[in-house]
């Protein structure tokens, strides 16, 4: 009798176990990585998203080159967002206080250290994260200064299912080398938006403008 009681428990304990493993869970489960289309420009679309692309609208007015090439299409943009810029200006002004040195705005930023700069976020060819399932990533040359850059998809797994989340890119300044141990890498948060004339990839929040160049480019 006790044993009959043991192997119902673990024949209940078992169908209960099954049903929990079959449930959808919330989260990104059934995430679908589609891809956003805007019928527009880039120029377009940034200007759309007020409070998020302002300093980086501000900056291609200071640099216009970049938005004729960004206008005669063919291009990609990791797009930083104003998170990006105002972290890399909070922290070159708190070292410029420490120094005694009067506090920068964008607007007084050297063009030729931000010209290269903003180069690192423009390359060649629209790039979507198809292009990016190679193992080791896809190697990108931006479209000015001829600088190579790298973005490798990275798809995180879904509760449930291994490779159905999220899709992520670490987009990667290799610094002229082949040595990983001195790249400098931010994810998106945000990844192939199709415009008229550009695939756009939003940056994370978090990314500090320059890919750690800027404060040593800045300061001067």
């Amino acid at each position: 009798m006790k044993i009959r009681y043991i192997a119902m428990m673990l024949f209940a304990v078992y169908v209960f176990t099954a049903n929990i493993s079959c449930v959808k869970h919330e989260g990104y489960y059934d995430y679908v990585n589609t891809e956003s289309i805007y019928n527009g420009t880039a120029i377009d679309y940034f200007k759309s998203k007020a409070g998020t692309y302002d300093s980086l609208l501000f900056v291609l007015d200071m640099l216009p080159e970049y938005k004729d090439l960004i206008a005669a299409g063919d291009v990609t943009i990791f797009a930083p967002t104003n998170a990006s810029f105002h972290l890399a200006m909070t922290n070159l002004n708190l070292v410029r206080q420490s120094q005694g040195k009067p506090s920068l705005r964008l607007n007084e930023l050297d063009l030729v250290h931000l010209d290269t700069l903003v180069s690192k976020y423009i390359v060649q060819g629209r790039q979507t994260t198809e292009q990016m399932l190679y193992v080791d990533g896809l190697e990108v040359n931006t479209v000015k200064n001829e600088l190579t850059m790298h973005a490798q998809r990275i798809k995180q797994d879904a509760s449930g299912y291994v490779g159905g989340g999220l899709v992520t890119v670490y987009y990667t300044d290799k610094k002229g080398s082949e040595f990983e141990i001195l790249w400098v890498r931010s994810a998106t948060q945000a990844v192939n938006i199709q415009t008229n004339d550009a695939v756009v990839h939003v940056l994370a929040n978090g990314h500090e403008f320059g890919f750690g160049e800027f404060l040593t480019r800045m300061n001067k």
